[in-house]
């Protein structure tokens, strides 16, 4: 599946601003979660990171993916899931 497919869908037939700027912004949040994520991985190897650097970036991916979600349900797009 393209990974891609769902943001397409939903940036095409949106038509309110505010939900495509929230969407966006969870995108967003996915993509600074995982970016976290991966920049913490070093300190945890070497036992420098505590609890809070631990769950930051997965809790900021799961955060932006769960937002992100709701936007698809609200337009109709990939009720399956």
């Amino acid at each position: 599946m393209d990974p891609l497919a769902l943001p397409k869908q939903y940036y095409a037939t949106e038509t309110k601003h505010i939900h495509l700027v929230g969407y966006t912004l969870a995108l967003g949040m996915m993509v600074v979660g995982l970016a976290e994520t991966v920049h913490s991985v070093p300190y945890m190897i070497r036992g420098e990171s505590n609890t809070v650097g631990k769950i930051l970036g997965p809790a900021g991916v799961i955060a932006g993916g769960l937002v992100a979600t709701l936007y698809l349900k609200e337009a109709g797009i990939g009720s399956s899931y």
